[in-house]
């Protein structure tokens, strides 16, 4: 944990982007730095560091693209308003590397997917509107992902996280937040107060801790080892979108507010608000190579912010 104090923490104001995209719904970093967008008008847009564009794949899906997520430099997954999951792999062709269809998983779920992992060992995990977490695993013989095992809830499921070296899996949604474990997918703990609002307001903390942002204005601090709730904080607004920067010991926080938190991760406490950041309303954040911060919503822009 970074050893400035409150005064020295603030977060500053570097540039504004603006795309060509409708609003962003997720945003994902390649080791190499490189940066993928997923939007509601279906595209996916790499971009490199600088944001020159790299590539854009229009009408990757046939709806909304929720989420994104990154396995290496050569492979990522999608999930779709169109109820499916597609892997992309980089193809060498005509001299030019670009990404292209690999996997599509139709009907994937029975409704609205929001969530996707593409875990290390091609295990990818999937969440929905029809209240199930699944797991998918590619079949060697025919090279095509099949379910192989299915969790349930009792209400929309909108985030997930894998937690490999404590051999967990995460769900959060409309019913609160189940703790399961990964090899047999045995629930461990359900945390029915700790609700999820959004497919990127469920992220880990640190070692020891995952945060969950609500609707009810609260964010639930729930401890991975003793799996209990340690902190409620009042947020008073709809959380949407948090980014943890470990290495400086803050979290930051979005949502159905045009304002940005700044939180300190020891003692919660809440040291900088950031006023009218958004012409509407923040769906998420990330942190880029080079340090900045990424926030991004329901206009046509990244704003990057430096600490």
């Amino acid at each position: 944990m970074s050893n400035l104090n409150t005064e020295q923490i603030k977060l500053k104001l570097n540039k504004i982007i603006f795309t060509q995209e409708n609003l962003i719904n997720s945003i994902s970093i390649f080791p190499s730095g490189n940066i993928i967008t997923v939007s509601k008008d279906k595209s996916i847009r790499i971009y490199e560091m600088n944001f020159n564009i790299i590539q854009i794949i229009q009408n990757a899906h046939s709806n909304h693209i929720t989420y994104v997520d990154i396995k290496n430099e050569d492979n990522f997954v999608t999930c779709s308003f169109d109820n499916s999951i597609k892997t992309w792999i980089k193809k060498s062709e005509l001299n030019e590397n670009k990404y292209i269809e690999n996997h599509y998983i139709k009907n994937a779920h029975k409704n609205l997917i929001y969530n996707v992992i593409y875990d290390q060992n091609e295990k990818i995990i999937s969440c929905g509107g029809d209240r199930r977490v699944i797991i998918w695993e590619k079949n060697n013989k025919n090279n095509k992902y099949q379910s192989i095992t299915s969790l349930t809830h009792s209400k929309r499921v909108l985030s997930i996280l894998l937690l490999e070296n404590k051999n967990i899996i995460i769900s959060s949604g409309d019913d609160g937040t189940i703790f399961w474990n990964f090899q047999n997918c045995i629930l461990i703990i359900h945390f029915n107060n700790a609700v999820c609002s959004h497919w990127n307001s469920l992220k880990k903390l640190d070692d020891k801790n995952i945060i969950v942002g609500g609707y009810d204005g609260f964010l639930k601090i729930i401890s991975i080892n003793e799996k209990q709730i340690i902190k409620n904080i009042e947020n008073k607004f709809m959380c949407w979108g948090i980014c943890v920067i470990e290495n400086k010991g803050l979290f930051i926080t979005g949502g159905y507010c045009k304002d940005i938190k700044i939180y300190k991760n020891d003692n919660y406490e809440c040291i900088q608000i950031i006023k009218d950041v958004d012409d509407r309303m923040i769906f998420g954040f990330v942190r880029l190579k080079n340090g900045l911060i990424a926030s991004y919503g329901s206009n046509k822009k990244l704003i990057l912010w430096s600490l």
